[in-house]
């Protein structure tokens, strides 16, 4: 029921109560019946009551979407505490909304229903808008007021290119030198890689040097281990429990995957869920095809199931970014930050003073694209740029013999 819970209040459907097995054993758990009305509880208990349940969450942030207003129960839902969990909700009720109209559309209920769903559907969709661009503000603003943003324009000055681009081309001598005049500064060596290959490396140190609180536990470290159809199944099972979630997906070093595998899922199910993207929830509406009762039930259930996994997709990328941001500014924050970046010009000056026939040739090279002030001005992809030039380096005879000398 947690995909076709009705969120209309009051609730005027006849309640037919049918005869259950009666269960006893370990391992049961009872499910909380979500409240009929919990946006007219106290505040403090409001707080409390939908920071434990999802699904009371999404009834508040529905009616507030519909017009519910009442003194602080903005910043209740939509402070830096809640929002992102609002958004979730947000997203969760405006898609029960959709495929709810959807049924009635094709089933031929009446004109009234569809109406009122497709009123409140359109009420969250517009509030989901609202949340999602003041949570990108906030974020801008953090990273702005941080000196991360906004991102330095690629340098026009040769001399400063050439330096970095000869770092690229000598990658491990450049990280060696880094860490050896990191250290001698006070660096502790853990913090001195700085020739990140993967993310997942990125995210190991950041967690190694405590910038990122992950415990890597038991169940992380089955899951990093779980082949792909195991880690689907536990995604799908994961997408149909809104109150009871996988934490464990949640771990920053399964966060790709997850979100990975989540696309792929998505592409399995479309066509089975009647979408022709895995974009967003499409309006199956617009089409004429008829469908028999069966058939709408049939499309019901799969549009729900596509419906949760989009929902988790978002939650997963919210995370990512989150993640993202969270690293950048732990790393800035950190003392070593600054000692770093004295490493790394070090580094850059020693490079030139060791392979000035290098520095040169990249100079040379970026000659062409200098205008008489001294400035860069260069049209094309500066990546395409800089593989000519690499590949013109490796064909100098002092490369060549270095690495015939190495094997």
């Amino acid at each position: 029921m947690r995909f076709a819970l009705d969120l209309a209040e009051p609730h005027d459907r006849p309640v037919h109560r049918l005869p259950g097995l009666v269960l006893s054993g370990a391992g049961l758990q009872a499910i909380r019946v979500p409240h009929a009305q919990p946006w007219r509880l106290p505040m403090h208990e409001l707080a409390d009551l939908i920071h434990a349940s999802f699904l009371d969450l999404a009834k508040v942030v529905t009616a507030h979407a519909c017009g519910l207003q009442r003194t602080g129960l903005d910043e209740l839902l939509f402070g830096p505490d809640c929002i992102q969990q609002s958004i979730d909700a947000l997203i969760f009720a405006m898609h029960d909304r959709q495929i709810r109209r959807e049924v009635c559309v094709l089933s031929g209920s009446s004109l009234e229903e569809c109406e009122l769903l497709a009123a409140q559907e359109q009420s969250v969709r517009k509030r989901l808008r609202e949340a999602e661009r003041h949570l990108k503000d906030q974020r801008v603003a953090e990273l702005t007021a941080a000196g991360i943003l906004p991102f330095p324009a690629a340098t026009n000055d040769p001399r400063r290119l050439a330096r970095m681009w000869l770092g690229r081309y000598l990658p491990d001598e450049k990280e060696a030198l880094v860490r050896e005049f990191a250290v001698g500064a006070g660096v502790v060596p853990s913090a001195t890689v700085v020739h990140i290959q993967s993310i997942e490396e990125k995210i190991t140190r950041c967690i190694d040097n405590g910038w990122v609180v992950a415990p890597l536990t038991d169940e992380v470290h089955e899951l990093l281990e779980v082949d792909g159809p195991a880690f689907r199944r536990r995604l799908i099972a994961d997408a149909t429990r809104n109150d009871a979630r996988d934490d464990a997906l949640c771990h920053p070093l399964l966060l790709n995957r997850w979100r990975d595998q989540l696309n792929e899922t998505l592409a399995d199910i479309a066509p089975s869920a009647g979408n022709p993207h895995t974009r967003h929830l499409a309006d199956i509406t617009l089409t004429s095809a008829p469908r028999s009762t069966v058939h709408i039930d049939r499309l019901g259930s799969r549009r729900r199931l596509f419906a949760a996994l989009l929902q988790r997709r978002s939650e997963c990328i919210r995370l990512i970014t989150t993640l993202n941001d969270g690293m950048s500014l732990a790393e800035r924050q950190d003392p070593s930050y600054e000692l770093l970046k004295q490493a790394g010009s070090q580094a850059y000056d020693e490079l030139v003073r060791r392979h000035p026939d290098l520095y040169r040739h990249i100079r040379t090279f970026l000659a062409r694209y200098e205008t008489r002030y001294g400035r860069l001005q260069i049209t094309g992809p500066r990546a395409q740029l800089r593989s000519q030039i690499f590949e013109e380096l490796d064909r100098m005879p002092s490369r060549r013999l270095a690495a015939s000398a190495r094997h």
